[in-house]
């Protein structure tokens, strides 16, 4: 009885996590940086540069997943680029899969 309420509890939790697909989704043109951070957390890496007089920033989240809904396994690399502190937008490159490295018992045949 305890292992099933573990396991619906941890079933549970993961439909709950928002995927990264899901967090982009609200990011919105205009929106701030601390409201972007507030929407899709720490981010991994930035990079920023100026160019005609405006500040461009590139902010890039990597191996999050990407619709926790279809695949636990997808990973993606998510960005989203600003003009002076402002969405302007949104990204995700390099799906790519994980699969669990799992064998099988075949019991039944």
């Amino acid at each position: 009885m305890i292992r099933k309420l573990g396991l619906i509890i941890f079933f549970v939790s993961l439909v709950g996590c928002a995927s990264g697909v899901q967090k982009m989704r609200n990011i919105d043109p205009g929106m701030t940086l601390q409201e972007v951070d507030a929407v899709m957390g720490r981010r991994d890496s930035f990079k920023s540069v100026e160019k005609d007089g405006s500040i461009y920033t590139l902010y890039q989240y990597t191996n999050q997943y990407c619709n926790a809904n279809v695949s636990l396994w997808e990973k993606c690399d998510f960005f989203i680029i600003f003009m002076d502190g402002k969405v302007i937008e949104t990204g995700v490159k390099n799906v790519r899969s994980n699969n669990p490295n799992m064998t099988f018992l075949y019991l039944f045949q």
